[in-house]
């Protein structure tokens, strides 16, 4: 148990849910417009209004990719640590005023972090995510934090 307190424990954000439907968007598209194009000759500005579209999504899909890349849940010697390009924001046990466990309604289990003011979300994009929730459940116990993890674990 002593060698588990003394890790830092690094959850990276999978990009596969958002990136992968996002490079078939960008596959697609061209050859969809392309192929409208050439059978009947859109009028020019349908073509930039269409060419704008597909613009405006590369640039959405690179930014989702930049932010999911930099998102990160660090748990280390007492700390709860989420990490993303918007910046670091570290909680302490005292910080945490309720830790609640579900599922949404796809079924996927979530935990929900309150502090004072702000909530944090915790859900299976995380890899790896058992081991995740694993060590969530060990900082609740630890540090004796309100929770519905007995309620949560008997589902």
């Amino acid at each position: 148990m002593e060698e588990h307190d003394e890790e830092q424990h690094d959850y990276v954000y999978q990009l596969k849910p958002l990136i992968v439907p996002g490079l078939v968007f960008l596959i697609l598209y061209p050859l969809i417009i392309g192929g409208i194009h050439a059978f009947s000759k859109l009028p020019p500005l349908e073509l930039r209004v269409l060419i704008g579209i597909y613009a405006v999504a590369v640039l959405v899909i690179i930014t989702l990719w930049v932010f999911g890349k930099s998102k990160h849940v660090i748990i280390d010697k007492g700390q709860i640590i989420f990490q993303s390009l918007l910046g670091e924001r570290v909680l302490e046990p005292q910080d945490i005023r309720r830790v609640a466990f579900y599922f949404d309604d796809k079924g996927q289990e979530i935990a929900q972090i309150r502090t004072g003011q702000d909530l944090y979300y915790v859900s299976e994009f995380y890899f790896p995510f058992p081991e995740l929730m694993s060590d969530l459940e060990i900082f609740i116990q630890k540090y004796d934090i309100r929770s519905n993890l007995s309620r949560h674990a008997a589902c």
